[in-house]
């Protein structure tokens, strides 16, 4: 059944995000949405489904990053999440998730918040964590502080050695990120505190 909910934010003439993910982030058998909340504003949620008794479907937000003023994951704060995308980068079996700052969206005007901000590409590992607001959390981890992502950020395996590459096309130019993660991170590290 159709359940309708607002996943993205409403305001001046750029309304909600860009790619959202679908996957089950906290390990409780029900798809989750993660995105950005404005393209060209600020945000990024994950909104953690919920199953009544009757069926019905609900959605609870818990927000990884804001802006300025408020608490971010890993301390990170960037506008412009206009491109994102979903893989298992780190390879635990888990999608991540992967985002950074559109660089100069309209040219240079300042339309858009925090324009010379840093042009960041960031993956957000999911860790599931028992003790975290839904019961999972994402771990930022920087990939480049000088390309951004433009529209769209690809992720495909380009020398079939199991690790997916990131691909990213900017007003910087473009960019393959090599996929340096051979091995998974230990269990203890992913699950968080006990």
């Amino acid at each position: 059944p159709y359940h309708p909910f607002a996943f993205g934010r409403w305001s001046r003439s750029s309304p909600g995000g860009a790619e959202m993910a679908v996957y089950d982030v906290n390990g409780d058998g029900l798809n989750d949405v993660v995105t950005s909340l404005q393209a060209h504003g600020w945000g990024l949620s994950w909104f953690e489904q919920k199953k009544g008794p009757g069926g019905e479907r609900s959605f609870v937000e818990h927000q990884i990053m804001g802006d300025f003023s408020t608490e971010n994951a890993g301390g990170v704060t960037f506008s412009q999440l206009h491109g994102a995308t979903s893989a298992d980068v780190d390879g635990d079996g888990l999608p991540d998730f992967i985002t950074g700052k559109r660089f100069w969206s309209h040219l240079d005007t300042f339309i858009d918040p925090d324009p010379q901000g840093a042009p960041v590409l960031y993956v957000y590992r999911t860790v599931r964590n028992a003790k975290a607001p839904g019961g999972a959390e994402f771990v930022p981890e920087l990939i480049h502080n000088r390309s951004g992502v433009g529209s769209h950020v690809a992720v495909v395996d380009l020398n079939n050695d199991k690790a997916p590459e990131i691909i990213t096309g900017t007003k910087n130019g473009t960019f393959i990120f090599w996929n340096n993660w051979k091995t998974p991170p230990s269990p203890k590290a992913r699950r968080g505190p006990p």
